[in-house]
């Protein structure tokens, strides 16, 4: 199952963890996707935080167990081509719209299993695409390993050039 509502359910907590210790002048010059989250995080009892962990808990045996058959998992960086970069509180803040276009990186800082990124490709637009090995439970000396070879075996500097626009 997508653990979406694990990764927010938890940040959003956190968030109002932190927004706590702020003082209103502070308050008041947060990012506004920050004081969204935590507004967010403010309706999460103790024991809907404790039943998260257990989840989190649950779901990284479950992927510890999984590793036990695979050295490697490879996926995409990301659902979507790249976007813009888009201002602080440019849409309403929810799970969705937090993380919804990368579900292939947060269920890994759940799990707390080492992943990297390395450029791939583009797309027909030329936007860059991104490729990630994600590795067991400290298996971060694989996942470098397996990051360096591609990167070796492909150069992004040589085979992924941007197209160029024609002159004016």
């Amino acid at each position: 199952e997508d653990p979406l509502e694990i990764t927010t359910g938890l940040w959003f907590a956190g968030a109002w963890t932190v927004w706590n210790t702020l003082t209103p002048a502070q308050q008041a010059l947060t990012d506004p996707d920050f004081r969204a989250e935590a507004l967010l995080g403010e309706k999460f009892s103790l024991l809907d935080i404790q039943r998260l962990h257990l989840q989190r808990g649950a779901l990284g045996s479950h992927m510890r167990q999984f590793m036990q058959r695979f050295d490697l998992l490879v996926t995409p960086s990301v659902a979507v081509p790249a976007f813009e970069a888009r201002p602080a509180g440019h849409s309403p803040m929810d799970p969705a719209a937090m993380l919804g276009w990368t579900p292939f990186s947060y269920p890994f800082n759940l799990t707390q299993q080492p992943a990297s990124t390395v450029p791939c490709g583009l797309t027909a637009a030329g936007l860059p695409i991104g490729l990630q090995f994600v590795g067991p439970m400290f298996g971060d000396a694989l996942v470098l390993r397996a990051s360096r070879a591609y990167e070796a075996a492909r150069p992004a500097d040589v085979d992924f050039k941007r197209p160029v626009a024609p002159a004016s």
